[in-house]
């Protein structure tokens, strides 16, 4: 996988359209946003996320759904496999993809990439970065009283094909299992 893409993300204080526009980990960070928020498109939100964590998300589903639409759990297995393949063939892919966009898109209902800008990054592991996001609001720094500032953190993995997202919350990452568990 291929760490370009097209257009560089927005900038925020403290994170010059420069830095953001050579950092792989943020451009990835930002076009995983993008996809999931702005072009709706699981397909390309697959291709940046780590295998990990499209395992994760897979079981969570399959744990969260009746048997008679996920089969017994002796098939659990193979069915995640079958989802968090890139590209996935699974029968149930249309499915799963819609309601993971739509859970995404409920929890953060104004989170972009279009809008939201790039805060800045940290490096909580030599192979793992947090890439924060800030709301827009004008200036960061007003004297006028308001409502805090909301960040999003994505987390991100240097893996052997380049930078992909590894979590939603850059607090947690998680490893497959059933249940799937903190890493």
């Amino acid at each position: 996988m291929s760490e370009e893409v097209d257009a560089p993300p927005p900038a925020a204080a403290g994170y010059g359209d420069a830095d953001a526009a050579d950092d792989g980990a943020v451009v990835v960070a930002t076009a995983w946003v993008s996809a999931v928020m702005d072009e709706r498109d699981m397909h390309k939100v697959w291709a940046l996320t780590e295998p990990d964590y499209r395992k994760v998300l897979a079981q969570h589903w399959i744990m969260s759904k009746h048997p008679d639409v996920v089969g017994p759990p002796e098939q659990w297995e193979a069915l995640a496999d079958g989802l968090a393949a890139s590209p996935s063939g699974s029968r149930l892919w249309a499915q799963f993809a819609k309601e993971r966009l739509q859970r995404w898109r409920e929890f953060w209902s104004t989170f972009s990439a279009v809008t939201w800008g790039v805060r800045g990054r940290s490096d909580p592991r030599p192979d793992v970065a947090v890439v924060t996001f800030v709301e827009p609001r004008g200036k960061l720094m007003s004297l006028r009283p308001g409502p805090p500032l909301e960040f999003r953190h994505v987390a991100v993995r240097r893996t052997p094909d380049g930078w992909l997202v590894a979590g939603a919350d850059g607090n947690n990452l998680f490893r497959p299992g059933w249940p799937p568990g903190p890493a």
